[in-house]
């Protein structure tokens, strides 16, 4: 999965903006756009709100997906309602 940074990196190098002019744009300094590229930097929300409309990306606020509680799938189960299917466990490769 791509993580915000990566993405804003990529997009402002397929635009071919600069830090700096980017950063000058967003009225942050380079050395913020730096650090936000490479995970270092907490922004607030108006910062990065900012830094993001400089190459025309925008936050987008959803409502998130939750996991059924204990209760909700014990009635589920009582009322014979089919279960969802586990998901898939990804791990990674034993070394030989």
């Amino acid at each position: 999965m791509t993580t915000l940074h990566e993405a804003f990196r990529a997009r402002r190098v397929a635009l071919g903006m600069s830090q700096a002019a980017v950063a000058a744009s967003a009225r942050l300094s380079r050395k913020t756009v730096s650090d936000f590229e490479n995970g270092r930097a907490s922004l607030s929300i108006a910062n990065l709100a900012r830094l993001l409309a400089t190459a025309g990306l925008e936050l987008a606020v959803r409502e998130a997906s939750r996991r059924p509680t204990l209760d909700e799938l014990q009635r589920r189960l009582a009322e014979g309602e089919p279960e969802t299917p586990p998901r898939k466990r990804v791990g990674r490769a034993r070394r030989p």
